[in-house]
């Protein structure tokens, strides 16, 4: 959504860039081991309890937010950079605006911090085309290729999405939807060109996608045709996930709730946002550390049952971003002053199973 392009500001981007020129060890981490990962301290009784013995799926989180957002220090900035893989997982996703600050080579500023500054994680790029900026352009399609192949070219990634919410742009701005899906096709074989074992996806907002965000107010035909428009040209296909659009407690989440994902492709599956918030939200949804839990329960167990590869937890600190009425703003894995909360616990106790 929208909210994660939040995700680093030109006045954090300078903040950011003294932290990462100082070079001093991070206050409070001087004794840790920064190739250390989140599983090694799980708590042995919590993966006793889990639902699931091994994991096909690998973890991580996502978003340029460090403790004390937006109020970061130097040291928060540099702890974020270098414990990320030790703290919140092997897999970072980073969404970013096409139209954003570039270099001469089209290396967006957010995509070279995460590939430079980052340690120990696998970096999931992501180009937003947000359906709020308007009708899609010719411009805005050569600016996607040129940013995208230009990702490609430099760091040979894993994983590129050339759309984040894509359903969105076909849901209100269906007049021009075409002409992106022609963009979005040609980037793939420039990709290819460029960088052939980046796996290419689309990204879609699954609630949308299911005709089911009752609790936004707004209402939606399901849409899973939309899908098809891409048809030979990804490699994969992403989510995000938030069950708090439909439903207002974990315990109505249908226990097949991702299963209908596998009615309409056979791709592999990424799920690249998702959370449930600790406190309650003003459209009635309930939220605490125990529903944080049993949400992440129910997740971990639907992923593995339909094969998903990777599910990016949103946000590994809590901030006040405002966005829909502060719907976001306790979703996340820390408390915004770095203390974690019950549900780390688990996360980390899945993060220690072994891998199919």
């Amino acid at each position: 959504m929208k909210f994660m392009l939040l995700i680093l500001t030109v006045l954090l981007l300078s903040t950011l860039a003294t932290a990462c020129e100082a070079g001093s060890t991070p206050t409070g981490l001087q004794d840790e081991d920064p190739g250390k990962t989140i599983g090694d301290d799980a708590d042995p009784a919590i993966v006793a309890e889990l639902p699931i013995s091994t994991r096909r799926f690998e973890m991580g989180t996502a978003g340029f937010v460090p403790k004390n957002y937006p109020n970061s220090s130097n040291d928060d900035w540099q702890d974020f950079f270098r414990y990320g893989a030790a703290s919140y997982g092997g897999t970072y996703g980073v969404h970013v605006d096409p139209g954003e600050k570039a270099n001469e080579e089209g290396i967006l500023e957010q995509v070279q911090l995460a590939f430079e500054q980052m340690q120990g994680v696998e970096p999931y790029i992501a180009f937003a085309v947000n359906s709020e900026e308007g009708p899609f352009t010719d411009e805005r399609g050569e600016e996607l290729k040129r940013v995208a192949v230009a990702t490609a070219r430099e760091y040979q990634p894993k994983y590129i999405s050339l759309g984040v919410e894509s359903n969105s742009l076909y849901l209100f701005q269906q007049d021009t939807f075409d002409l992106y899906v022609q963009y979005a096709r040609e980037a793939y074989d420039e990709i290819k060109a460029v960088s052939p074992n980046t796996l290419v996806m689309n990204n879609f907002q699954l609630e949308r996608m299911k005709g089911e965000t009752s609790l936004t107010g707004q209402e939606f035909e399901p849409n899973w045709d939309v899908i098809s428009r891409f048809e030979g040209k990804i490699d994969l296909v992403s989510f995000t996930v938030y069950p708090f659009l439909e439903f207002k407690t974990v315990d109505e989440i249908p226990n097949d709730y991702l299963a209908e994902i596998r009615d309409h492709t056979s791709l592999p599956i990424m799920i690249t946002e998702t959370g449930w918030p600790t406190e309650d939200i003003a459209s009635g949804v309930t939220g605490s550390d125990q529903d944080q839990i049993d949400y992440m329960m129910k997740l971990v167990q639907q992923s593995n049952d339909i094969g998903a590869e990777v599910i990016i937890w949103i946000f590994p600190y809590d901030a006040s971003f405002g966005v829909a009425g502060g719907v976001f703003d306790h979703i996340s894995l820390f408390d915004n002053d770095g203390n974690p909360k019950a549900g780390y616990e688990y996360w980390k106790a899945v993060s220690s199973l072994p891998l199919q």
